[in-house]
């Protein structure tokens, strides 16, 4: 498999009156062509920025201040982070499409379905609105949607929560993406419409031959789908590996404490196990590792001191802690 998309030590920030948020600092990990990498962590984690800094969708406060976004363009690597506005609206939707985590805000209320799925096909492939039509109604009922002749016509608050969804897939899909990236498909949808969006999901991915970044916080979807998994914490990756080997052989803590806090069907336990402590606050990051102060395994001197470094532990197996690379490996 060839490398679609690598990001290198990206690092976004944002700076508010309050101070400045390291949303994103030093994240690293690589998308295959045709795979799918799932992305987890606790929300604040960094996933959601991470995500909108590829397609540079960031607030006004916001900004990627270091590091390289390589996405592979015809057989070139060409740095997303250098394009101008101009360059990468040219590479959204048409090359990298996303699915937002709620779609009622993503969607405009004043337009109808039908105007805001088929306004990037003509962008981009200067086709006329008839054309784009005929493939928006095409698209709608590929996902799904009921009657798309009639519901390419109505308004988002028309569509239920799991249409609305679907309605966000067909978009995405509108212009043939080679990375659709994913940002909690399924949260605000009912178990039986999440599993109906991700079989979705799956087969327009065999169909189209996409690359799929999934982010979420649901270890269970990523098990159903990704290839590769990167766990992230407080805007840094603390451990990367194939989806079968983090689960049965996870080596950073806040991984083993992430699995074992999930219910497992056919196992009795009086309590669930948590995660003690609270996330810190992204404007006073603490000192040395930052999962120390809620780690049980925490080495005092050494993981409230310095900052571990990537270290790997198998084939594709990276991971940023003490336990591995030691205080010399691992200090920085």
């Amino acid at each position: 498999m060839s490398t679609l998309l690598q990001i290198k030590n990206l690092r976004t920030y944002f700076f508010t009156d309050e101070g400045v948020v390291k949303a994103v600092d030093g994240v690293s990990f690589e998308i295959e062509e045709g795979r799918t990498l799932g992305v987890v962590g606790e929300s604040g984690c960094g996933k959601s920025v991470t995500a909108r800094s590829i397609i540079k969708l960031l607030s006004t406060a916001g900004r990627i201040v270091s590091g390289e976004i390589l996405y592979n363009m015809d057989g070139q690597m060409v740095d997303l982070v250098k394009f101008s506005k101009e360059e990468i609206r040219k590479v959204r939707g048409r090359h990298i499409a996303m699915i937002f985590q709620e779609p009622m805000a993503a969607f405009s209320p004043v337009y109808t379905i039908g105007d805001q799925i088929t306004e990037g096909m003509i962008y981009h492939f200067g086709i006329t609105k008839q054309e784009a039509r005929e493939r928006a109604v095409e698209l709608l009922r590929r996902v799904g949607i009921p009657k798309p002749e009639k519901m390419i016509d109505s308004y988002p608050f028309e569509y239920s929560g799991g249409m609305r969804q679907r309605a966000m897939i067909a978009m995405a899909l509108s212009c043939n993406p080679r990375l659709l990236i994913a940002d909690e498909p399924t949260t605000a949808l009912d178990v039986t419409i999440q599993a109906q969006v991700l079989d979705l999901l799956k087969d327009l991915q065999q169909e189209y031959k996409m690359a799929i970044m999934m982010i979420t916080h649901n270890m269970g979807v990523v098990a159903e789908m990704a290839d590769h998994v990167v766990v992230m914490y407080l805007g840094r990756v603390v451990e990367s590996a194939p989806v079968e080997e983090l689960f049965y052989n996870p080596k950073h803590p806040y991984t083993s404490l992430l699995l074992r806090s999930i219910p497992v069907v056919g196992k009795r336990v009086e309590r669930l196990e948590v995660i003690e402590g609270d996330v810190p606050d992204p404007r006073n990051m603490p000192k040395g590792c930052r999962f120390h102060p809620r780690c049980p395994y925490m080495m005092k001197g050494i993981c409230d001191e310095r900052e571990p470094v990537e270290v790997e532990v198998g084939p594709e197996h990276r991971v940023s802690c003490f336990l591995y690379g030691g205080e010399k490996d691992g200090a920085s």
